[in-house]
């Protein structure tokens, strides 16, 4: 397994298991802090500043995702939940630009998602090459993936490479650990059996 991409050595994904976090990660090109919250359902008078691990010990019966800023690139820390993806909500994430996310899994069903201005284009879990929902997408290119792919596909830490290359932008190891503006978010599993759930 390859370990690192565009940006590094990206195993510390796999530490942060020992605090019991099993993120979802999303990147958001051109919308602010308090647009995202506001597009992931979140109440922007209810923001506070907390950690990963802090968000952790609070998830017992509800969902938190911390939000940060680096350039035109809004983040997102979920320590445990997966709103961000659940296809409907990157669809309304990604409105006006682009949103990455990658979902990691503690039974490793990890997987990688993009959507570009309210229309997803990928969704799958990374057991090789990443594809496009629609064959020949001008949207995704195939290269992305190189250099990433061991012999069992892209997985692991590589799809953080992954995330970089296709958003422009390094994902860091502090995002864990410094405060971030954080909301709670209603449980991803409200969307069920709704049009949010729609793979084309």
């Amino acid at each position: 397994m390859i370990m690192t991409g565009a940006g590094g050595e990206f195993s510390w994904i796999f530490e942060l298991e020992e605090d019991y976090i099993v993120p979802t990660i999303s990147l958001i090109e051109a919308v602010d802090r308090d647009d995202v919250i506001r597009r992931l359902g979140g109440d922007l008078a209810a923001t506070r500043s907390l950690t990963a691990l802090e968000a952790l010990e609070l998830a017992d019966d509800s969902e938190f995702a911390g939000v940060g800023q680096t350039g035109n690139i809004a983040y997102t820390i979920e320590s445990i939940g997966y709103v961000a993806a659940v296809p409907g909500a990157l669809r309304d994430l990604s409105r006006g630009g682009r949103c990455f996310s990658v979902r990691f899994d503690v039974n490793g069903a990890d997987s990688v998602h993009y959507a570009v201005d309210g229309d997803l284009v990928v969704y799958e879990e990374y057991d090789g090459s990443v594809n496009a929902l629609r064959a020949d997408d001008p949207r995704w290119r195939a290269s992305w993936c190189d250099g990433l792919l061991d012999a069992e596909g892209l997985w692991g830490a590589n799809i953080l490479a992954l995330a970089e290359k296709v958003m422009g932008t390094s994902v860091r190891r502090s995002w864990f650990s410094e405060p971030l503006m954080t909301v709670e978010l209603p449980s991803a599993t409200r969307y069920v059996g709704t049009p949010y759930w729609d793979i084309p």
